[in-house]
């Protein structure tokens, strides 16, 4: 199958078709449709993506019709304008004149007048204003923009050469420091010859080829978007790659004009509400809730060529691999949701989740019997490549389970629910904010503790995403001061580190008091607004220790909580023999080795297993069996046994010792071989032969009396062997 790419026929522009935008015109990209002559306004700059193969539809060059210039607007009279001013003077925020429908004459002024309606009445008089009634509006109004944009709408690419390209958006995004940023594809940023560009503008949604348009229409005065930033595509620095290259990409993000006033959105277009305002597509969308990987089954695609379309991802789609777009590698999948030229960056989701951008594919041609093949960037690989850009996620409003709303409660009852898709919750008790981990979608807090009435505020973020804010209120009623719990170090545990904290939960803005089991003060805390203390700069090391842990609030002083705990050397390490370890015979180990605390006694106890039949003193294993030990010098510490240790099993314990305090055992097992028997193959231990150089004999009166102990490590010595063996045909 032959892949369409990026390729970019641009389309020259007249003269009367340039926009001033930074000394730019417009110019065109690739899967995109290239366009006609732009009137004046950029707000639809179509750039078309790296697509396989398919015609691009070339519109007629024609000159855009100039356009009547509406009248200039008349001033205001110079006298009103003076009297605005006068009146700030006066510390009146004067926000309007006029009269309403009764024919009353209103002076508007802000909440934050300090002059009373009187002195307000009195100014009104001495610049001969007539007035009727006085009315305070909250805030001074500021500029209302068109300012809700999507993904899969689409938007022009300024190039510096009389041309215009046409793109879509994907989603839009937050920039590393939380500015507004949109993502499309890479290949969008750049002309033919690989020239980074740099402005883009929006078209008229009404106007694109999703809903029949001709797809270049912008507004008069044009409306920029905002500049492209970080762009990639194909490899690192713009590379061709190759396949199984995961540094290939097509992504790019334009970082928005916020003086426009632009309000990009979560969410994605069904173009089912495509009107001439440039918000228009903002009334029906798909809500985008996560970020993830592409799966088999429906997927949908959003852009400004083909509009809302949805396909599948089958068996014979690539999940996750590599397409050649264009001439370089992208990383992403397939599926035969239709798409095409200008589509290029636009959404593609599954259900709520955001997967990936489109990047190229052929258009379907049922006359010539090819298919719709659609490829788009991954956008869990890409977005790491953009230097800390996220997706902006439609979060849903936390849900708080408990307390119920207008419940009351106890100081600092925990303040428990979910948050389906945040990292944390923001907290607002009626002070400041404050940030709670989610843990599997469910969050818990300390709740308010001042005693009346409360409001306990959350809500759900995600990066730079938040949802609206949940808000109940409770009437906060006094109860006993509990004890404060205890954390860390938990109460019955064996450290092996030096305790320099303690930590614990307890009532917010209560105090906290730490002594050890002397009484005498080992530090203070102060509850945090999530419940949370920690008091720290302690120095508890080797030995038993108890802490004891009170809260006092507001003259009460809690009952006491108590945590006792252990710190012990850590264990020695056993590096020169690992755990069920086979010796042969003749090749058992005379010495023990391992790692430990320099200047600690080492204390090794061997035991051994008697195989009677191995050697004719029955008695060596017992002998050999005992206690060993040595100092730690330079981190190391070796025993040395009396002899070689013969057939039979062994069992080792090292514990460590430092200023009295002894450590856990480290264990260690392991055995030596029988000798092995006439023909292939090694006897467990305590096994025999005849002597004679035939096999042992067989049957009842050569049977010897075995222990269980020597039966168990005949089968283990069997097994070992058995084990070596099949290792060897495996590997061989």
């Amino acid at each position: 199958m032959k892949h369409r790419g990026t390729g970019r026929r641009p389309l020259a522009l007249t003269a009367a078709a340039t926009i001033a935008l930074s000394g730019l015109f417009i110019s065109a990209p690739a899967f995109a449709e290239d366009g006609a002559d732009l009137p004046a306004d950029p707000s639809a700059t179509t750039s078309e993506t790296a697509a396989p193969e398919a015609p691009a539809t070339e519109a007629p060059a024609t000159e855009a019709p100039a356009e009547e210039q509406p009248p200039a607007a008349e001033e205001p009279p110079a006298e009103l304008v003076e009297t605005f001013e006068a009146a700030a003077a006066s510390d009146i925020d004067a926000v309007a004149y006029g009269q309403n429908a009764n024919d009353e004459w209103v002076f508007l002024v802000t909440e934050a007048t300090t002059a009373s309606d009187q002195e307000i009445q009195a100014f009104a008089d001495s610049k001969s204003l007539p007035v009727d009634v006085v009315a305070k509006v909250d805030a001074a109004p500021t500029a209302w923009a068109d300012g809700d944009f999507v993904g899969g709408q689409g938007y022009l690419v300024v190039h510096p050469d009389d041309n215009v390209s046409a793109c879509s958006v994907g989603f839009a995004a937050f920039a590393p420091d939380g500015s507004d940023a949109f993502l499309s594809a890479g290949h969008c940023a750049f002309n033919a010859q690989g020239t980074k560009l740099s402005a883009t503008t929006l078209s008229i949604p009404n106007q694109e080829p999703a809903v029949g348009g001709p797809g270049f229409e912008v507004p008069n005065p044009p409306v920029l978007l905002g500049t492209f930033g970080f762009a990639q595509f194909g490899s690192t620095g713009n590379a061709a790659g190759s396949n199984g290259d995961t540094n290939a990409t097509d992504i790019s993000v334009i970082d928005v004009v916020e003086a426009n006033g632009w309000n990009p959105l979560p969410s994605v277009t069904d173009w089912t509400t495509a009107g001439p305002a440039l918000d228009s597509l903002a009334a029906s969308t798909f809500p985008v809730k996560a970020v993830g990987s592409a799966v088999p089954g429906s997927v949908s695609k959003s852009g400004r060529t083909t509009g809302f379309t949805t396909g599948t991802i089958d068996g014979d789609d690539i999940i996750d691999g590599w397409a050649n777009i264009d001439g370089r590698f992208v990383q992403g999948f397939s599926s035969n949701t239709v798409a095409g030229p200008g589509d290029s960056g636009g959404s593609v989701i599954q259900g709520t989740t955001a997967v990936g951008l489109i990047s190229g594919g052929t258009e379907a041609d049922p006359g010539a019997g090819i298919e719709q093949w659609t490829w788009a960037a991954s956008l869990t690989t890409a977005l790491p490549k953009t230097g800390g850009y996220e997706v902006a996620l439609d979060l849903d409003a936390p849900a708080i389970a408990s307390p119920a709303n207008g419940a009351s409660v106890t100081p600092g009852q925990t303040v428990s629910g979910t948050a389906p898709g945040a990292t944390s919750v923001i907290v607002n008790l009626g002070g400041g904010d404050q940030e709670v981990p989610v843990s599997n979608g469910a969050f818990s807090f300390a709740g308010p503790v001042a005693l009346g009435a409360a409001s306990i505020s959350v809500t759900s973020a995600n990066g730079f995403s938040r949802s609206d804010t949940t808000t109940i209120a409770v009437e906060v009623e006094a109860a006993p001061l509990a004890a404060p719990i205890i954390t860390s170090p938990a109460s019955g545990t064996t450290l092996t580190a030096t305790v320099t904290a303690i930590s614990g939960t307890g009532l917010p803005t209560a105090d906290i008091t730490v002594v050890d089991g002397e009484g005498n003060t080992l530090g203070t805390a102060v509850v945090g607004g999530t419940g949370t203390w920690t008091v720290d700069g302690l120095n508890l090391g080797y030995g038993a220790h108890t802490v004891v842990v009170t809260q006092a609030s507001a003259g009460e002083v809690s009952p006491e909580a108590t945590a006792s705990f252990s710190v012990v050397p850590v264990a020695p390490g056993v590096t020169s023999i690992a755990g069920g370890s086979a010796f042969p015979h003749d090749g058992g180990p005379s010495a023990l080795s391992g790692t430990g605390i320099d200047g600690a006694t080492v204390t090794v106890v061997l035991t051994g297993v008697d195989a009677p039949a191995a050697k004719a003193d029955a008695g060596a294993l017992a002998a050999l069996s005992g206690v060993y030990t040595t100092t730690v010098a330079g981190g190391t510490w070796t025993v040395t046994f009396p002899e070689v240790l013969m057939t039979g099993s062994y069992t080792v314990s090292a514990r460590q010792t430092v200023s009295g305090f002894v450590s856990s055992a480290t264990l260690v097992s392991f055995s030596v071989l029988g000798v092995p028997a006439p023909g292939g193959g090694a006897v467990a231990p305590g096994g025999g032969g005849t002597g004679d150089g035939n096999l042992a004999a067989t049957g009842a009166d050569a049977l010897v009396p075995m222990g269980a102990a020597a039966v168990a490590l005949a089968l283990l010595s069997g097994g070992l062997l058995l084990m070596a063996r099949r290792r060897r045909t495996i590997e061989a």
